[in-house]
């Protein structure tokens, strides 16, 4: 018989055992061309793996997509024992057979498996939208936990006092400290910590019992750095605690094990702060490419990446442009990022977008020139000019702070498309160089006049593009030369974005960082927590899919583009793809709803 392929996605994730298992049991089933494997509301007994031929599935007529070899289906369907829609042999198909109630055991007893059946969106994007790439690890990927630094264990009992948790943190310089209580051995952490503060109850005589959180989340020091990531994505949580033969040994905090994983950055933020001259900057620039590829492939979490990028980029952009100015300049003026790379969400280089607010009064001779030269140096480091002539080289975004003021005020006034796209760019400006109190007067969200009227329009743009995703959760993708692709910006980040960026500009919400904005949001009741969950995950998998696109296209020798070809992508991915896109046409629903968009014409 044909052995089973445990090389793709769920089944890789399962252990030894759970393979020999599985392959015990598999079975190899044939359907002729044109036979139904099953209709829609039978009873389903097995998940089903292509190994030849294709099978589609059908819903009211209409054709929801197509599977082929590796292809693995009707995941959901064996979840709840029920076909949800028919299946059909497009030609002489040859398939695994997987038991149904095996792989439901399977599912309990290994969560990165089971997550690829969730049912809760956020959940299976926490699990597996930022799993480890297969085949493209790295050796200290698979480096053992007990190899990464371990903080040391402090331990508390449960009627000691919160004020004591807090010196005995303070003390050892600690996040957390671990509480034996009736219920087990539980976790304090510094966040809770600052919860309790808030509740303004006694710190001396409150008893940390209670307050500790219980199960403790573990890992055996043997396990790989990889099952210590999973298991912080899973769980949501920023430490485990590691065991060896049953006996608490230490802490991994995820700082620790990013730490570990990139160490890289460390020598590349040293090239930027060292760098005397612009060829010392390119560089660092160059290393920077090499830190991506390398983080991605240690599949290091999209937003980590973007964290780190945004910062490495703040102090490279700020350390070019103050080679370039001298101090009496920098005492006088800000230089911003805006749009993406303002957001901190920018990952591979983009289209140029930045300003230099001038403090009002202030001259000087050579500052003009300066900017060329910034524009210049930056189109050699690889950032393309921005279409729209956002660039500090142009009049219009090189200006006094209240004729910016005033340009911002008309756009305001005048809202039109191109204005709006402006002031959303606007929105998410980040100060990188110079005197960043220059930037809090014209701040988006400060401004006046944004009423209700300019707030509709201003969140109209998330209704532009047409989420690519059917009744039938059906993949719909662009039309003409480029039909069989689909732009994951237009369609999916774009709306997730904008969206939240609307929100909180109508909120007066300072952040420019979108996950930041959900954070906020969330925190002012404006955004359901399941929601806001779901937001924070599809967009991670948005980006990462994203990513994961744009390094495919540069290994290539292409320009990086949007336009994602869902025929290329597993069939855990096209699932998750899916999952993102219901969330963002939820999500376009809510803010049609919150500002009104259906009585604008």
């Amino acid at each position: 018989m044909t052995p089973f392929d445990f090389s793709h996605a769920p089944f890789d994730c399962l252990n030894p055992a759970e393979r020999q298992r599985l392959a015990e049991r598999v079975d190899v089933v044939y359907f002729p061309k044109n036979t139904c494997l099953h209709e829609a509301e039978s009873l389903v007994e097995s998940l089903y793996v292509v190994i030849k031929g294709m099978v589609s599935e059908h819903s009211e007529g209409e054709t929801l997509g197509y599977y082929g070899p590796q292809d693995s289906f009707d995941s959901r369907s064996m979840l709840s024992g029920r076909a949800q829609h028919r299946l059909l042999a497009v030609e002489d198909t040859l398939v695994f057979c997987l038991p149904r109630e095996l792989v439901l055991e399977l599912t309990q007893h290994n969560p990165v498996f089971g997550a690829f059946f969730y049912q809760e969106v956020a959940a299976r994007f926490a699990v597996l939208a930022n799993r480890p790439l297969q085949g493209q690890l790295q050796a200290m990927l698979m480096s053992r936990v007990e190899s990464a630094y371990l903080s040391p264990v402090l331990w508390l009992d449960a009627d000691d006092s919160v004020l004591t948790a807090a010196r005995l943190m303070q003390k050892h310089h600690a996040t957390c400290v671990l509480v034996h209580t009736d219920k087990g051995d539980g976790i304090f952490t510094r966040s809770d910590l600052r919860d309790f503060v808030i509740s303004e109850l006694p710190a001396a005589s409150t008893p940390i019992g209670p307050l500790a959180r219980t199960p403790l989340v573990s890992i055996s020091a043997d396990a790989y750095l990889y099952h210590a990531q999973v298991l912080m994505a899973q769980h949501t949580i920023q430490r485990v605690i590691v065991t060896r033969q049953s006996e608490v040994i230490g802490i991994l905090e995820q700082v620790e094990l990013l730490s570990f994983l990139s160490n890289q950055s460390h020598i590349v933020l040293a090239q930027i702060e060292r760098a005397d001259s612009i060829v010392e900057l390119m560089a660092a620039n160059r290393s920077m490419d090499e830190l991506i590829k390398l983080l991605h492939g240690n599949g290091v979490k999209v937003t980590l990446i973007a964290d780190l990028l945004c910062e490495l980029r703040r102090h490279l952009l700020g350390r070019v442009f103050t080679l370039l100015a001298p101090p009496e300049i920098l005492e006088h003026v800000c230089l911003l990022v805006l749009g993406s790379e303002g957001r901190g969400e920018q990952i591979l280089k983009t289209d140029q977008d930045n300003a230099l607010l001038i403090a009002d009064g202030f001259e000087h001779p050579e500052l003009q020139a300066i900017c060329q030269r910034f524009t210049e140096t930056l189109l050699s480091f690889g950032y393309p000019p921005c279409p729209g002539g956002i660039m500090l080289n142009q009049p219009d975004w090189c200006c006094e702070v209240s004729v910016m003021r005033s340009r911002l005020l008309g756009w305001i006034r005048s809202a039109n498309a191109e204005n709006v796209m402006r002031l959303a760019i606007w929105a998410d400006a980040r100060p990188v160089a110079g005197k960043s109190a220059l930037l809090e007067t014209v701040q988006l969200q400060n401004l006046p006049e944004l009423d209700a009227a300019f707030l509709s329009r201003f969140a109209l743009p998330v209704m532009q593009f047409d989420v690519p995703l059917n009744l039938f959760s059906r993949l719909v993708l662009d039309a003409g030369a480029q039909r069989d692709r689909l732009d994951i910006k237009k369609g999916g980040i774009f709306p997730l974005v904008h969206g939240v960026r609307s929100m909180s500009v109508k909120a007066g919400i300072g952040a420019s960082n979108s996950y930041l904005r959900i954070d906020a949001l969330l925190s002012r009741a404006l955004l359901p927590a399941d929601l806001a969950q779901d937001l924070r995950e599809t967009l991670i998998f948005l980006h990462a899919l994203r990513l994961q696109h744009g390094l495919l296209a540069v290994a290539q020798g292409r320009v990086p583009d949007n336009l994602i070809d869902p025929a290329a992508l597993s069939t855990l991915e096209r699932d998750l793809l899916k999952d993102a896109l219901s969330v963002v046409k939820r999500f376009r629903q809510l803010i049609e709803h919150h500002f009104q968009l259906q009585r604008i014409s």
